[in-house]
């Protein structure tokens, strides 16, 4: 009882009862008879109809076929006209009958078929051949067949030489796409029969056809037999100078009359059936019920596919209609989950793709609009003081990014300290010191989410509004997420760059201990590297690039840890031998360096620096282009510093003229380009030093 009573307070229920209701027996009858009778017409009509396009579209086939036959003449003319002859073939066989080629006074002068004479012709058909247009001729032969012919003009140099050809009549009129129960008869402009497809129908149906009308229908009678008919004016006195042919197609009235016959026979058994067709309208109604299930399902589908912008449209007024909304509300929360996740995902990759501070944070910011609702996003950094730092801002309308100086108070440090995961602020509260920069530009509130690296805040990410704004919690929820991954990054980060420094550092403390070794060489290492990395810079060379001059440089002569003391610090002039030794240092160094996978990049500094560029230098007599860009670089500052600086052979010289002798060897020892770069960075220190100068003595 439950169940019925809850069946009928379905509006599904009511729908099905009603339409029981509604489709009794006497309006069904009542659909069937009218039914009958419309069907009934409908029937005639279409036969009228079919039996009208019949002839409208054998006329075409017909007119159709005589360009084509006309097409070949012409094909004949060009053959005459280059002396090739009237050739045959099958398809013309198969086209025409007979074609002669006749001179005006009738002589035949080529051709092949049955016998073929020229027809008269008057002044008018004359003059439209010679004006290069077919002429289509009806000629009664002697058995009392009329004859189709089709005349065209064949040589352009001579005015009575003309192309007669006799179509075959069942390529002219056969009727390919007529159905086998319609007959065809073609009458001329006399009402003489060119063609029928039934010898019997030729005398009736030419007798009973109208004329004086370009189209019509009518029925004529063969004995007992009753025939449907329609009729079609072909128009060929245009193209062919031949009164019009009359395309007649017939249909036994019967056959046309067969559909209904049948309708009647099938009418009392669809009465019948119409009450067991009510019976079941409410089984049929409720298969209707299964759209809007096939929508729903639709729905699910796309949602696995992660189409979450489907919708499904179901306006049935009933409970699949409130299924349906929220089918359309779950797409749309699962579809912002999905792309929050999305731009998460894509924040890392960002994140953790760069080592660059700068680099993570302007990834953080272009992509936090798509997860976030505000105005201005932005980072604080803090020194290391707590008193300073930095804050990079980016505007939603604008994409431009900026970055400002910031001051903490101790208040706002203890604030930041004590806080949870996010601080919400606004104007009534007043924003923090360390907003100024925002404040300026009119934010008014924001979230504020701290940034802890070993418990510590290190930044602060900020969300801000240029009113007021009211975050949700999905919202903040999903930006806590990109404040913990921008924590790991920036605790990456400092991580990385002290194992820089501390590597950095290494490296110049092994420096410093082989430039140790002489007291002449204390701090070559590190000034050479120095004056390497400003020529660099100068050459808009990469951080990358600089990162690996600075490993090579201090450790270029790494190689004269096996160069004996005697050597390094004798003030006379080598000897060969000790001349060899000396310059071996350069191959020890790339021995010494070799295993270690990190410095393989910078092994061409070692190996290379002491190159000429003239491929006078050693150890490998390399020349130009062939000599690496970094040690080309190197073998200049190398030589600066070594002459500016004293040695156990002789004292160091002035920068005047250590810069003429690097000059003076450009091209040759050293790389010109380099070398113009130092002559800048030398007048351009020149300048300064002079203004300083200036300036102090005023």
């Amino acid at each position: 009882m439950k169940t019925s009573d809850t069946f009928l307070r379905s509006k599904v229920a009511h729908r099905v009862v009603l339409l029981f209701i509604s489709c009794a027996l006497l309006p069904v009858t009542i659909l069937a008879v009218i039914s009958y009778f419309e069907v009934s017409q409908q029937l005639r009509e279409l036969s009228q109809k079919e039996l009208s396009q019949a002839t409208r579209r054998q006329g075409m086939e017909v007119y159709e076929r005589l360009e084509l036959l006309d097409s070949d003449l012409q094909v004949l003319a060009a053959d005459v006209r280059e002396h090739r002859g009237l050739k045959s073939s099958p398809i013309l066989q198969k086209h025409y009958r007979s074609v002669g080629l006749f001179s005006s006074d009738g002589t035949r002068r080529a051709g092949w078929g049955d016998s073929l004479s020229l027809p008269g012709l008057d002044s008018a058909q004359t003059q439209h051949l010679l004006a290069g247009n077919p002429l289509l001729k009806v000629v009664h032969s002697q058995d009392g067949i009329e004859q189709v012919l089709l005349l065209r003009h064949a040589d352009a140099q001579s005015r009575d030489m003309f192309l007669v050809g006799e179509p075959q009549n069942e390529y002219l009129f056969s009727p390919l796409s007529l159905s086998p129960e319609l007959k065809l008869c073609v009458l001329s402009a006399s009402r003489s029969i060119l063609f029928c497809t039934n010898d019997e129908l030729r005398s009736p149906m030419a007798a009973a056809t109208p004329a004086g009308h370009s189209s019509g229908q009518y029925q004529w009678k063969d004995g007992e037999t009753s025939y449907d008919a329609a009729y079609w004016t072909l128009l060929t006195k245009p193209a062919f100078l031949q009164d019009s042919w009359t395309i007649v197609v017939s249909k036994d009235h019967a056959a046309a009359l067969a559909p209904i016959t049948r309708f009647s026979r099938i009418f009392p058994l669809v009465v019948l059936l119409s009450l067991w067709i009510v019976l079941l309208s409410s089984l049929i109604q409720i298969r209707r019920t299964l759209g809007p299930l096939e929508q729903l399902q639709e729905g699910t589908r796309k949602i696995g596919m992660r189409q979450f912008e489907h919708r499904v449209e179901v306006h049935s007024g009933d409970e699949f209609e409130g299924l349906a909304h929220s089918l359309n509300l779950m797409a749309a929360q699962l579809g912002r989950q999905f792309h929050a996740l999305r731009t998460l995902n894509e924040m890392d990759q960002a994140i953790f793709a760069s080592l660059d501070r700068e680099a993570i944070i302007d990834g953080v910011l272009q992509r936090l609009p798509r997860l976030f609702p505000a105005d201005v996003f932005g980072v604080c950094i803090f020194e290391e003081t707590r008193i300073s730092g930095l804050i990079r801002f980016r505007f939603v309308k604008t994409g431009k990014i900026k970055t400002a100086p910031l001051k903490l108070t101790t208040t706002d440090w203890l604030q930041l300290q004590r806080s949870g995961r996010s601080i919400a602020v606004n104007d009534d509260h007043g924003l923090p010191i360390y907003l100024e920069p925002l404040r300026q530009a009119g934010v008014r509130s924001g979230l504020l989410l701290p940034i802890r690296v070993d418990n510590t805040i290190q930044a602060v990410l900020v969300c801000a509004s240029e009113g007021p704004h009211t975050t949700a919690v999905e919202d903040q929820q999903e930006v806590e997420q990109v404040a913990d991954q921008l924590a790991v990054a920036l605790s990456h980060v400092h991580l990385i760059h002290a194992l820089e420094d501390l590597h950095i550092g290494t490296l110049k403390a092994l420096a410093r201990a082989i430039d140790a070794k002489s007291q002449w060489t204390a701090g070559h290492s590190e000034r050479v590297t120095n004056l390497a990395l400003q020529i660099g810079r100068d050459m808009g060379l990469s951080q990358k690039d600089l990162r690996i001059m600075e490993m090579g440089g201090l450790l270029h002569d790494i190689g004269k840890i096996g160069t004996p003391p005697a050597i390094l610090d004798k003030p006379d002039k080598l000897s060969p031998e000790e001349m060899r030794i000396m310059r071996d240092h350069v191959r020890c160094g790339v021995r010494i360096l070799e295993p270690i996978r990190s410095f393989r990049e910078a092994l061409p500094i070692v190996a290379q620096h002491h190159e000429w560029f003239n491929g006078m230098g050693y150890p490998e007599g390399l020349a130009g282009q062939e000599i690496n860009l970094y040690a080309r670089i190197f073998a200049v500052a190398d030589c600066y510093d070594a002459l500016k600086s004293d040695r156990p052979y002789r004292d160091g010289m002035s920068r005047e003229k250590t810069m003429a002798i690097l000059i003076a060897n450009s091209g040759t020892q050293f790389d010109p380009a380099v070398i113009s770069l130092l002559v800048q960075r030398m007048e351009k220190e020149k300048t300064q030093v002079s203004a300083a100068h200036a300036g102090e003595a005023r």
